[in-house]
């Protein structure tokens, strides 16, 4: 990953994700492009064309300053990676998930960096936030980082798989990610058969001579928290199949939960 997009709202969540990205794409040595979705303009549809245009470009100048003071001051932040990587700054108006989908498209990044925060308010657990807005139909895979995270250098990536799909694709692609950071993936599933419950926890398996990590859970979540407790990773992967959600409901409710629940930086990444 060389060109990384952190979406902003100046929340303390995204503040987290900002300084991960910035130490990530210190070790990357990867661009960032640090973008605000000016919500409020696209709203203003009473007013006449010229002037509701004057009124973008005008709060755009300001949230454009706005940026840059805000990503300027990190504070926890080490200072050897204050001026480690090329950063970028984009404000543009419209829809939050639209537009991070066009800027992403646009810029070509091959991750989005999302903030994920601790507490989500009604309308969020009713319609979704952007980030499950996002599952789906992100152009490029997804990282968000959770709000108590902390930048860890990457040495293992937990793989979560699903034995019912084929995953070599998402497999290989993260052996890309890896590689420069010299780190390792380490595939695993969940296995909730009733009659396995009763043998030992966690064993691993030979897949073809690649070995394959097996938790015995009686739910998917409560297993990938196990064998993240278990295992010394500093980042979990997750698949998001191409075909539509309504066609595997199970796989898009768990990819939702994990994007609010998950204890490490969680990687999503497209077929």
């Amino acid at each position: 990953m060389r060109r990384l997009l952190v979406a902003t709202d100046f929340s303390p969540a995204v503040r987290t994700a900002f300084e991960y990205t910035l130490q990530l794409a210190a070790d990357l040595k990867a661009e960032v492009h640090l973008l605000f979705i000016n919500k409020v303009v696209s709203a203003e549809t009473s007013l006449p064309e010229q002037h509701r245009r004057a009124l973008i470009e005008r709060d755009n100048r300001e949230y454009g300053k706005k940026l840059q003071r805000w990503a300027r001051h990190y504070p926890d932040q080490p200072r050897e990676y204050v001026a480690a990587p090329n950063l970028h700054f984009h404000v543009r108006p419209g829809k939050a998930a639209s537009g991070i989908i066009q800027a992403a498209s646009e810029l070509q990044v091959e991750a989005i960096v999302l903030g994920g925060r601790e507490k989500h308010n009604i309308r969020e657990h009713l319609f979704g936030s952007v980030t499950t807005q996002l599952i789906g139909r992100s152009p490029c895979p997804m990282l968000i980082i959770p709000e108590k995270a902390r930048y860890q250098k990457l040495q293992s990536i937990a793989l979560a798989v699903d034995i019912t799909l084929s995953e070599e694709r998402v497999f290989q692609q993260l052996k890309e990610v890896a590689k420069p950071l010299e780190a390792s993936v380490q595939p695993f599933f969940v296995n909730m058969l009733p009659g396995e419950q009763d043998k030992i926890k966690l064993e691993q398996l030979d897949a073809n001579g690649q070995r394959i990590d097996m938790v015995r859970d009686r739910e998917i979540t409560s297993g990938i928290t196990y064998y993240l407790e278990q295992n010394q990773v500093q980042m979990l992967a997750m698949y998001i199949p191409r075909r539509a959600f309504h066609e595997h409901l199970l796989h898009g409710h768990l990819l939702r939960y994990m994007a609010w629940h998950t204890p490490l930086p969680l990687l999503l990444v497209r077929e």
